[in-house]
């Protein structure tokens, strides 16, 4: 009997030790699938292969330390690409039955900061820019709070963003004086330059339209004749053996 038991508690081990192994691997294909379409800027992919990705994370939860890391992952990612689709709303924190955030993950807290910041800079009523940049400030206080157990993403990433969370509070405190001390009316922002940000939208370029993780997009500066502007372009070769003068110019003269 106990040479049978034996061999046969191993191999139920074994088996629930590659069970284990398969769905990590199917998880992090999955997973993987997500970053691709972040990585290119595809934010409306990310989030709909993430939630399609989310419901079949029941058993990977299961499984100790790679079930927590992959849900955490899977919602970083979803919140990363719904701040730079400028849904704010995707990315809100967990609370509880009385509206408390009881969120932890640094990373969601981060980006809801950040959403708060970009929410506030649409404000059109002073107290009301006073008073988002004022709640930017607890939100970045409640990143730099997080109990650093917390972060899952490596040492080397929680520390990076520890440090780009401090300097947002930093400014955040600054542009919040600075709100409190302009004289009410004041404009919130080059309204003609959002004009031709807006102008240059295509809907059927490669990458998305409006802001993205590289920047807001380029443009002429607004109010500006582009026609005053020549353009050179280079002879090519065939051209420059024609007329192996061209751009030399004349011989220097001496002076006096």
């Amino acid at each position: 009997m106990k040479s049978v038991l034996g061999p046969a508690t191993a191999a139920i081990a074994l088996a629930l030790l590659g069970g284990a192994f398969w769905i990590a691997g199917q998880t992090d294909r999955r997973l993987a699938d997500v970053h691709a379409q972040l990585a290119t800027l595809q934010y409306a992919a990310a989030d709909t292969i993430g939630g399609d990705v989310e419901p079949t994370l029941a058993l990977e939860r299961r499984v100790p330390v790679l079930g927590p890391a992959a849900e955490a992952d899977l919602r970083e990612t979803r919140a990363a690409a719904g701040y730079w689709r400028a849904d704010y709303a995707a990315i809100a924190p967990r609370r509880d039955a009385n509206g408390v955030i009881t969120e932890t993950d640094p990373a969601i807290l981060f980006l809801t900061a950040n959403a708060a910041f970009r929410a506030s800079q649409a404000a059109t009523d002073h107290n009301e820019v006073v008073r988002r940049l004022d709640n930017v400030v607890k939100a970045y206080a409640d990143v730099l709070k997080a109990p650093a157990a917390s972060c899952v993403a490596g040492l080397q990433v929680c520390e990076s963003r520890t440090m780009d969370a401090a300097y947002n509070y930093e400014y955040a405190i600054r542009a919040r004086e600075a709100a409190a001390k302009a004289k009410p009316g004041a404009s919130p922002g080059n309204a003609a330059a959002r004009a031709v940000l807006k102008a240059m939208d295509d809907p059927n370029a490669d990458l998305p339209s409006g802001p993205t993780l590289h920047g807001k997009p380029g443009g002429p500066p607004p109010a500006v004749d582009m026609n005053q502007f020549k353009i050179v372009i280079p002879k090519r070769g065939e051209e420059r053996k024609e007329a192996p003068d061209a751009g030399k110019g004349g011989a220097k003269v001496r002076k006096g």
